[in-house]
């Protein structure tokens, strides 16, 4: 629980997404008893256009400069200096791995916090070696955004308590979180040309959103996160209120801007306001017959590739409660996807998936802002993260 109760606390919060920026100055109240209510002066997000493809280099360029667009759009609405800033990365900013550790003796060990801590750090060294290949250049060296233990089992049983304990086999499970240090300092750069030295966090979103969840909206122990953004979707498992498994797939709703473009129906640029008159329901009764095609062949072509990184996770069951965090167009689209999907009915661990959009509705009673139509739900579970943490 937090040391500051009492305290009112200038913070930073921005995501970094797969193709769009976000900040937001707040103060974060700390009103004891683990309670936090999180006032929000200023936000922007800032989208990348649309491309047919993806230059890394041109990618990390352009999401500097979106970086450092949304910081001085916020320091020109709202003069606070924020003591700490929060960093949100969505994939393809890190690489997530889930491990499992087994090492074994003939004759029995004492369990140690040193013996534990050589083996997990290992295991980093080992992901940060072999996994950080898909950032080329920039993916040389890692750094550690999350690092947590799922489970430790002496002998074949689970424990909470390992340590000064003798046996002859220790198996630890862990879900390693590594981002690309070449990057992470960038950002990092940006951050302190503008607001000097405060102390900076980095997390992954679908981490920020279980934590604001659990805290703040009572989220079931076992639950599916799905978040999906421009160019990626992250899919996070959670069970027994444990951040067990993170995963990744190369389609987000850029991918449904696309496929309309493709069909002669603008640019890439034009397509977003089609979407929107098309979501509203202001087309023609022909157009809105082609789009409704559209984003069901884009519809399947998401939930394949979240079908095959669901199989990816075996050992687990799809838990019945899902829940979904996106731009606010599209959320219902996923929705609708995921309660439409028959492989997701044949696996779940219930009777049918009980979904539910992760709005910054759900948080009102610990939110308040000087715009509350334009709320941004990434930036609300982030400030409720920092909330957490601070």
């Amino acid at each position: 629980m937090s040391k500051q109760n009492g305290k009112i606390i200038p913070v930073a919060i921005f995501d970094i997404s797969s193709s769009s920026v976000a900040g937001s100055h707040t103060l974060i109240n700390k009103t004891g008893e683990g309670k936090s209510n999180v006032s929000f002066l200023a936000s922007s997000r800032k989208f990348l256009e649309p491309k047919e493809d993806i230059d890394i280099a041109r990618f990390v360029s352009d999401n500097l400069a979106s970086l450092e667009s949304v910081i001085a759009t916020l320091q020109k609405a709202d003069n606070h200096k924020p003591k700490e800033v929060f960093v949100l990365l969505s994939s393809p900013w890190f690489v997530s791995q889930t491990r499992n550790i087994v090492y074994t003796k003939t004759s029995p060990f004492v369990c140690t916090q040193k013996l534990i801590d050589s083996l997990i750090q290992k295991e980093i060294d080992f992901v940060v070696e072999h996994d950080m290949e898909r950032f080329g250049s920039m993916g040389t060296d890692g750094k550690i955004i999350e690092k947590q233990i799922s489970k430790i089992t002496l002998n074949g049983y689970a424990t909470n308590n390992p340590f000064n304990k003798k046996t002859t086999s220790l198996e630890i499970s862990i879900l390693v979180t590594v981002s690309p240090n070449k990057i992470v300092k960038e950002f990092i750069s940006k951050i302190q040309k503008a607001y000097g030295r405060p102390k900076i966090t980095f997390a992954t979103s679908p981490y920020a959103t279980f934590i604001a969840t659990r805290d703040f909206n009572n989220a079931p122990e076992e639950l599916l996160i799905i978040d999906a953004g421009e160019e990626t979707t992250d899919i996070a498992f959670i069970k027994n209120h444990i951040f067990l498994y993170q995963q990744s797939f190369p389609i987000g709703f850029y991918e449904l801007y696309r496929k309309i473009s493709a069909s002669n129906h603008g640019t890439l640029l034009e397509t977003r306001a089609l979407v929107e008159t098309f979501r509203l329901g202001k087309l023609s009764a022909q157009i809105t017959s082609n789009l409704q095609k559209i984003t069901e062949d884009f519809g399947e072509a998401w939930g394949n590739k979240l079908k095959e990184s669901l199989q990816i996770s075996q050992n687990f069951k799809i838990p019945e409660n899902i829940y979904i965090i996106s731009m606010a167009p599209f959320t219902s689209f996923f929705l609708s996807y995921v309660k439409n999907s028959e492989f997701i009915k044949n696996f779940i661990s219930g009777t049918k998936p009980n979904t539910s959009e992760v709005e910054s509705t759900l948080f009102t009673s610990h939110i308040s802002s000087i715009d509350p139509e334009n709320i941004d739900n990434t930036l609300t579970v982030g400030a409720l993260f920092a909330s957490r943490v601070l």
